[in-house]
């Protein structure tokens, strides 16, 4: 009931994924086609036809060159989880929105999502950070087990 203008990103329970603007998206009918998770941040980086987007939902300062993670869909069950290092001269300078959108695409994805950046654009994989991740406690994840 509390709505903003933020995209929403939907998984639902038959391990499809989809992008929503806050204009498209329905708590109802989300529920009706069997949701698992969503998350509202974003925004998303394709289009309805899996193409790159031209503008986001986002301020100017949020679409220039930040630390980003970033979840893609290519097909039920099968996702893409990117994340980008930044704002470390010598070392990684970060991504503006279209560079992720590009990432994702050129990833085959045909779902994008960008979700939290900055700081907390952390991944790890076996109890290790695969990225250069700052000692920013971090309150929200999305775990993948077997």
């Amino acid at each position: 009931d509390d709505k903003n203008d933020a995209d929403v990103c939907v998984l639902f329970t038959d391990g499809t994924m989809k992008t929503y603007t806050a204009d498209e998206f329905d708590a109802d009918t989300i529920w009706a086609e069997g949701v698992w998770q969503a998350w509202c941040f974003g925004p998303g980086l394709l289009d309805e036809d899996g193409n790159i987007l031209t503008d986001f939902v986002s301020t100017t300062y949020l679409s220039g060159e930040h630390p980003r993670s970033a979840i893609g869909y290519i097909e039920p069950g099968h996702y893409i989880f990117t994340v980008v290092d930044g704002r470390d001269e010598g070392y990684s300078r970060g991504v503006t929105l279209s560079e992720l959108a590009t990432i994702m695409y050129m990833e085959n994805c045909v779902v994008a999502f960008n979700l939290d950046g900055g700081r907390s654009a952390s991944m790890s994989f076996n109890g290790e950070y695969v990225n250069k991740a700052s000692d920013r406690e971090i309150s929200d994840i999305i775990c993948i087990t077997p």
